[in-house]
């Protein structure tokens, strides 16, 4: 007759104690790559956001009647992390045609970023 818990049937505490301390060494060298993929994607996502907002902003002076554009205002717009600097130069290149600049600047990981949109516009 076979006496009931005698058999080697599942593991002791011993070797889950061993396989999680290994399991934990192993993961310990995974957090750099970790933390540095979250610090990349932070910095792709505040990309984005520029290139929305500067596009948003580029599309509203494409829609202003002509002979308002000389009166925007050329404060910048701070929006979140991004600050927004509108600019219209009038007669330039030529005249009647306006050149629309919009520039968005932010700041990732001590690093200082820029995205800018350009275009002329000309009078009707």
């Amino acid at each position: 007759m076979q006496r009931r818990g005698t058999g080697t049937k599942g593991f002791t505490l011993v070797e889950v104690m061993v396989s999680l301390v290994i399991f934990l060494v192993a993961s310990m060298g995974l957090v750099p790559l970790l933390i540095s993929n979250l610090q990349a994607n932070n910095g792709l996502d505040l990309h984005g956001q520029a290139r929305r907002l500067a596009g948003q902003v580029m599309a509203e002076l494409q829609v202003i009647e002509y002979a308002s554009l000389s009166m925007i205002d050329s404060d910048p717009l701070q929006l979140e992390a991004i600050e927004l600097q509108r600019e219209v130069e009038d007669n330039t290149p030529r005249h009647g045609q306006s050149r629309l600049t919009v520039t968005a600047h932010w700041e990732s990981h001590g690093r200082s970023h820029r995205y800018q949109l350009q275009t002329i516009r000309s009078a009707p």
